[in-house]
């Protein structure tokens, strides 16, 4: 399946690359969160070379053990690179009770670029506003517009035409 690049979205996180914040990214399911992420991830890797990059993500059974706020602070903490950038990421925070017990402290250590994922129907504003006390950038993501799915269904069209007149 084609990943489709969520231009201005990506455009956004750049720009806030470095900034003090906890940069939040949420959307209701399936609007293409985590597929953001992995694509700031990718350019991270790509433009800078001095960088650590700590990726948690939740609905993979293999962080099953650090579901647990003290877990995922000493996890991450575990991984801290001296010396480099070290970017922090948390696919679908949510899923740790009182993640944000861990998340405030490692903000305030100043070591760690700070990304997560959520859900609308766990982060919503008004909550964020308590969880992280204004210490908060949130990026929302809406699923795709009109222009992007016609911009995405034009692509298709001309492909299949150019396929079945190659025949």
């Amino acid at each position: 399946m084609k990943t489709i690049t969520r231009t201005k979205y990506l455009d956004r996180i750049i720009e806030l690359n470095g900034t003090p914040d906890i940069k939040i990214i949420t959307g209701i399911r399936r609007s293409g969160k985590s597929k953001l992420m992995q694509a700031y991830i990718e350019y991270l890797k790509s433009h800078f070379e001095s960088i650590n990059i700590i990726f948690i993500d939740y609905m993979d059974l293999a962080y099953e053990e650090i579901k647990e706020y003290h877990a995922l602070h000493a996890y991450v903490e575990d991984h801290y690179q001296a010396g480099k950038t070290n970017y922090l990421f948390v696919d679908e925070v949510q899923m740790c009770p009182k993640f944000e017990l861990a998340i405030n402290s490692l903000y305030s250590k100043g070591k760690y670029d700070i990304y997560v994922t959520g859900s609308n129907a766990f982060l919503l504003s008004a909550d964020l506003a308590t969880l992280f006390t204004g210490r908060y950038i949130e990026i929302h993501v809406f699923p795709f517009s009109f222009q992007e799915y016609c911009s995405i269904m034009m692509v298709s069209a001309i492909k299949i035409n150019f396929l079945m007149n190659t025949r």
